[in-house]
């Protein structure tokens, strides 16, 4: 039988793809291709989330542990807890805030420098077109093409040093009150397993053991439902969020009962 021949990619019309793709936003391009919205950039936010939960979880174990063997009376580890939560959650939420800010200020600072430098360097900045393109293996005539498109639109152009050149992402760059809301929030819910028994029963010693059980019941949680963003076996993830999460929070208990005994 005679042999089909196969239609030729050329490079040109490869750069002539991506550049088209370059266009979109990457959520969306992300999106397009997988077809789920869990391949999204905004998977990121699972670390913010549980470094949240996780030290708001340690923080109140480990203030209920020696709260609870130097107060005598129920309510007042109650007070106690919630005003340390709160302290917690509000510093949380500035240290987010400020942390996320710093490096939104300088993502922005960066492509600033970057759209002076094509206004006043065209010429320079044209030739790291160039560079870029050889690097991928593009020959002279289809880096020019590349060139050519590239340059027609400053936005694009903009665009494509700005993610090329100096790496940034316009999708790193998280609104500072976003990401300190989740961040705070997280905080509150690590902290609320903890400190819920204390606010049913009265006697502390049992609200201690019932808070320990619910928060190794609520690692295990955590770790099934980070399986939705890691696409890791829930089990495996469970497991895994459980013993490291079980180990940190029983430092955090330990360090309160050291400081009980040195205090005491």
């Amino acid at each position: 039988m005679p042999r089909i021949a196969e239609p030729k990619v050329s490079c040109r019309d490869s750069a002539s793809v991506s550049l088209s793709r370059m266009e979109k936003q990457p959520a969306d391009r992300l999106k397009a291709w997988h077809g789920e919205d869990w391949h999204t950039p905004k998977g990121r936010l699972i670390r913010d989330i549980v470094y949240a939960i996780d030290t708001g979880l340690i923080t109140t174990v480990a203030f209920l542990a020696g709260v609870s063997a130097l107060v005598q009376t129920n309510e007042k580890i109650v007070l106690a807890g919630v005003a340390q939560i709160a302290a917690g959650a509000i510093a949380i939420f500035f240290g987010a805030f400020i942390s996320t800010k710093a490096q939104k200020d300088f993502f922005e600072n960066q492509i600033k420098r970057e759209r002076q430098e094509i206004e006043m360097m065209p010429e320079k900045e044209t030739q790291e077109i160039r560079e870029i393109f050889d690097e991928y293996g593009f020959d002279a005539t289809e880096q020019e093409a590349a060139v050519r498109r590239i340059t027609k639109n400053k936005e694009l152009w903009l665009k494509f040093m700005v993610q090329e050149e100096i790496g940034i992402s316009p999708s790193q760059i998280d609104n500072p009150l976003t990401i300190a809301g989740i961040s705070s929030l997280s905080f509150l819910v690590g902290a609320f397993p903890a400190i819920l028994p204390f606010l049913i029963l009265q006697d502390a010693g049992i609200a201690l053991l019932i808070s320990a059980i619910a928060i190794l019941s609520f690692l295990f949680v955590l770790g099934v439902w980070k399986t939705r963003l890691t696409r890791v076996p829930w089990l495996l993830s469970g497991v895994e969020t459980l013993v490291i999460g079980g180990l940190s929070c029983g430092l955090g208990f330990l360090f309160g009962r050291v400081v009980q005994a040195l205090i005491g």
